[in-house]
């Protein structure tokens, strides 16, 4: 596989890799997201997705390689100093405060916000995406359903006013016509011009709204290529997703 060049890139990987001890769980992994563009990182459990986001994000930290940003080398900037610099991410499990209400909750997302008018725009926006949570607004986070929770992590954010936003596993543990209505969220961002990286299971739906995409498997990237690319041929998909796809 011939990795994409990256110059130009918003976000740009070069053979990132991470380790857990003797565990490689990410090895030597090149790619890179422009600007405006859904990209669909794809594979299995245990693929290394989540780790790679989370080197991104300056949760874990990356034992080789380079991550850069707009240009700069962001590879051993904090998760805090990231935020700052525009990068967002919506992590697996949603991780939200279930004891705070979607108000408290929203406004933790934009504590990096320090203009207050740029706070309460950017709240007004995402409550008009997400009306659910503008209904539920002074509502214990705890006490909504799992697609609400999924909406109130993907806005919660938004709300530090990201250039790119890491999208882990939205559609997880949803039902059906949930999936639909986060899926159709996203494609919303997608037509804001929002950058998106996108690791998800549901190949069909993040291929749908993808421009490219990535496979991983065992800690590697295993393909490349144009999203719709390999939506469309049941060879790739049976190949790389272990099963041909759903028509």
């Amino acid at each position: 596989m011939q990795p994409n060049d990256g110059k130009g890139a918003m976000l740009a990987l070069d053979s990132v890799c991470v380790e857990y001890g003797a565990i490689k769980a990410v090895q030597s992994v090149s790619l890179n997201v422009r600007e405006g563009e859904v990209v669909a990182l794809l594979g299995p459990n245990g693929a290394g997705k989540t780790s790679l986001l989370s080197a991104i994000m300056g949760i874990v930290p990356v034992s080789a390689g380079t991550i850069r940003f707009q240009g700069e080398d962001v590879t051993s900037a904090s998760p805090e100093q990231k935020v700052r610099m525009g990068i967002g991410i919506s992590p697996e499990g949603r991780r939200i405060f279930p004891n705070l209400t979607v108000g408290e909750n929203l406004r933790l997302g934009a504590s990096s916000q320090s203009d207050r008018a740029i706070r309460e725009q950017l709240q007004d926006r995402y409550l008009a995406m997400f009306p659910i949570l503008k209904e539920r607004f002074h509502q214990k986070a705890g006490t909504l359903s799992g697609g609400e929770q999924q909406q109130l992590a993907i806005s919660r954010c938004l709300m530090a006013g990201p250039r790119i936003v890491m999208l882990d596993e939205p559609s997880l543990g949803l039902a059906p016509v949930i999936v639909e209505r986060i899926f159709d969220l996203i494609a919303e961002l997608k037509a804001m011009r929002l950058t998106i990286l996108l690791v998800e299971q549901n190949a069909n739906e993040a291929l749908a709204v993808a421009d490219r995409a990535y496979f991983m498997h065992s800690g590697r990237l295993r393909y490349e290529g144009d999203a719709g690319t390999l939506l469309a041929s049941e060879d790739l998909m049976s190949h790389y997703m272990g099963t041909a796809q759903v028509r």
